[in-house]
Parts: structure tokens; sequence; C-alpha cells
């Protein structure tokens, strides 16, 4: 059959073959857009996931074509490296305050052992519910400071407001401000299983901005350790407190205020993450290493709501849940939204 006529019978035939297909191919069904759809994802998830030996040429050749595919890396190898990597894009943006630790709001927290510890409030009702909140920021001040470290200040405010609390017009029952000024480095070192991921060196002022008799605040130099050990993140932050003058009688607003804090708060910090998917789980230790033992530890457990937000379950038990209730010891229980995390 010559050929013109050939292709005059299929283009006649064409819409009888469109008729008879009722379910018409969509572009995202069309096999050559899926692929090339399944090709990008590839890429996208391989620069993600890879290893920093991986090539781009290798990459093109694992999603591309069929080649033996490198060792893909779970995504909570590189969660906190890729969480550096997002502040470093965004930190020269003067609209943006980059989160330092976890911002949060409870709506629900209840507490065990509710006290006021505060003389002029001796009396008055105290509720065992109430909302716990946190914000906390930080912004560079220098860049490359030292050797691909760099200089920041940040803040972080705890709120607990006796918000159930109708009977004394829901008051803010505390604030603890913590200023803080560090140095920040990632390294890249392996020793072992474990692998060095950042080190900081920093001052931080912790206060809970009240006067005489409820005034609590103390300084510390730090040093924190953040490593990487299988799927685990550990950050270890021993503290040395700066010392104080004793007070010379008790209402003295110069002077120490708490010049047993140590005891119930300890000398570290013992922090152990790990990412499950978009989930995290986080257990805290605090303690003073003594005979007459005392610390704190806390589990924080995240879950995804849905693309921009999670959920956040926080168990405290414990002294030094906030610096007027130091010497208490509590257990706290707390329910609400995790605004920014950790990994």
């Amino acid at each position: 059959m010559p050929r013109p006529l050939l292709a005059l019978l299929l283009c006649l035939a064409a819409p009888v073959f469109a008729a008879e297909n009722t379910d018409p191919i969509t572009p995202a069904e069309d096999p050559a857009t899926a692929r090339l759809e399944e090709q990008n994802e590839c890429l996208l998830r391989a620069a993600r996931t890879v290893g920093d030996d991986i090539t781009a040429q290798q990459l093109r050749a694992w999603c591309l074509e069929d080649a033996p595919r490198p060792r893909e890396r779970s995504p909570h190898e590189d969660a906190l490296r890729t969480r550096l990597a997002l502040e470093r894009s965004s930190q020269d943006n003067p609209f943006v305050i980059t989160p330092h630790r976890r911002n949060y709001l409870l709506p629900y927290s209840h507490w065990s052992n509710p006290k006021w510890n505060d003389p002029d409030r001796q009396g008055q009702e105290l509720d065992s519910k109430e909302v716990k909140f946190q914000i906390s920021l930080k912004a560079p001040l220098y860049s490359d400071f030292w050797d691909g470290s760099t200089l920041y200040m940040a803040f972080t405010g705890v709120f607990f407001w006796q918000a159930y609390n109708k009977s004394e017009s829901s008051p803010f029952r505390e604030i603890n401000f913590t200023p803080e000024i560090f140095l920040a480095k990632p390294v890249d070192w392996k020793l072992g299983p474990v692998q060095s991921e950042l080190l900081a060196f920093g001052f931080r002022h912790d206060s809970n901005g009240e006067d005489e008799p409820t005034s609590r605040s103390w300084n510390r130099l730090y040093l924190r350790h953040i490593s990487q050990i299988g799927p685990y993140y550990v950050s270890l932050m021993p503290w040395y407190r700066l010392p104080e003058d004793d007070k010379d009688y008790p209402l003295d607003p110069r002077g120490d205020n708490n010049p047993d804090i140590e005891k119930y708060m300890g000398h570290f910090e013992l922090e152990v993450a790990r990412a499950f998917g978009n989930h995290v789980v986080e257990l805290m230790v605090r303690n003073n290493l003594r005979s007459d033992n005392k610390g704190a530890g806390r589990v924080n457990y995240s879950f995804p709501i849905n693309d921009r937000f999670k959920g956040l379950v926080q168990v405290f038990t414990g002294y030094g849940d906030s610096l007027i209730n130091y010497d208490d010891y509590e257990t706290r229980f707390s329910l609400g939204i995790l605004l920014t995390d950790t990994l």
C-alpha cells in the first residue's frame, strides 16, 4: 500500500480509537512524563541524602541510567548539617531572625508542685494548669570570625502563664530570660563511631527579671559539643558558673541571689536526639555529680501536624524547670504546638 494512503487511513482511524478510550492519558500519566518526574525526584532526593564523596556525574548516572547506586544515606544522617546549611542561606537576610532553641506554644501544661515562692503572693490561689511557651532566636554578629566560625548573639524567653487562673486575673507567674553571646564552628572530625558536627563556646545570663526577694539569676561560661553517633545526635554542654559576691543583707540588690543553684541545676546538660523521618525524640539530663544527687530529666517528642507545624509532647521531672522554683522538685506534662524543631 502506498505510504500516503496508509497515513490517510491512520488519520481517519485516530478519532475512532480516541472515542473507544474513555479514560484518555493525562500528561501526568504519560510514561515519558512520569519517567521524567521520577528522575527529577530522584536527583533531588539523591542530592540531599548521598555522601559528600559522590559526584554530579554519579548522581546523573544513578537517576538517569541503570547504573549501580552508591550507598544511600538515611535522612537523619544529615539532619544537623541540613539545618546549618538552611541557616546560612538566610542569615544575611535582614528580614529573618534565625531560631536558636525550640520555639513552641504549650496551651496545656500541668505541674505537680505549684508554689509561688513569692512572699507577696502567699495565700493567693495558684493553678496547677498553665500555659508555657518559649521564644528563642539568634542572629550572626560576625561571620567567618575565626577559621570558619561565626559569632552569634541569641535570646531565649520561657514564659509561664496562669491563663486558666481567673480568680487571680490570669497573671504571668514567671518569665525566664536568657541572653547569650557565643562562637559556633561546624567541624568534621571523626573518632571511632563519634562524628563531631559542631563546637560552640559562649556566655549566657539567666534571670527572671524580678526584684528582691524573688530575684533569681546566674552567669555561666559554657562549651558545647554536638556529635553524631550512628542515628543519634548527642549534645554535651558543661559549664562554669561565674562567682558572685555574697549579699550583705537578705534584701541587698547586689550579690548572689541563689548561691546554691548549682546544687540543683548541676554542672552540665546532656541531650540525645534521634529523628524518625519527621518525628524527633529528644532526651535531656542534668546532674550535679554529687553524693547528694540532684538534677533533672526531660523528654521532648515532636510529630508532624501538617507541612508547616508539628505537635510537641514534653515531660519534665526534677529541679530547675523555672528559676523561681529551681530548688523545688516537680514533674510537668505539657502538650502543644512546635513552631521550630532542633532537627
